[in-house]
């Protein structure tokens, strides 16, 4: 009797005084839009990379992205794009320090000068670490080539995030 009287009242909805939960980034609805740049050595030539990324939260933490990139420089033109699921523990914010997240991708490299394209999977985890607009984030990536690999097919890279919520 007692079990079914605490079920009921747990199943009841929260009184209409209590305050909606603060806004995240996370939130369903939100735009993530992200772009950057940088240095990386492919191939053996060096480059100058910028990317960007553009997503969009379908559910409450829960982000379908895509990101493209662009590698300039003295070798074969290499461009990336990667689509990605991400979920981000949303309702942990302002409860937890640091919100956990978790993802996968898919990336395919296009390749110039006539050498084959390359396919890979991965994940990535880590936490994000919010105060007020800003959302720091340490993590990892692992990556692995699917397609033909001649060389160490395996990667394994930080996943560093320093964002700004509008």
């Amino acid at each position: 009797m007692r079990a079914a009287l605490l079920l009921v009242l747990a199943s009841l909805p929260a009184y209409a005084d209590d305050p909606p939960p603060p806004p995240t980034p996370f939130d369903q609805g939100k735009v993530a839009i992200s772009a950057g740049g940088g240095t990386a050595s492919s191939l053996g030539h060096d480059y100058v990379v910028i990317g960007g990324s553009v997503g969009y939260y379908v559910l409450d933490g829960v982000l379908l992205a895509v990101h493209g990139l662009h590698q300039f420089g003295s070798g074969p033109s290499i461009s990336e794009l990667s689509p990605e699921l991400r979920y981000v523990a949303q309702p942990l914010v302002g409860r937890w320090p640091v919100i956990p997240y978790v993802g996968g991708f898919y990336n395919h490299w296009f390749i110039g000068d006539g050498l084959p394209d390359v396919d890979s999977v991965g994940g990535r985890a880590g936490g994000l670490w919010i105060s007020g607009n800003v959302v720091l984030g340490l993590g990892v990536v692992v990556e692995h080539i699917v397609s033909d690999c001649t060389m160490d097919c395996d990667s394994v890279y930080p996943d560093i995030t320093i964002a700004l919520s509008l």
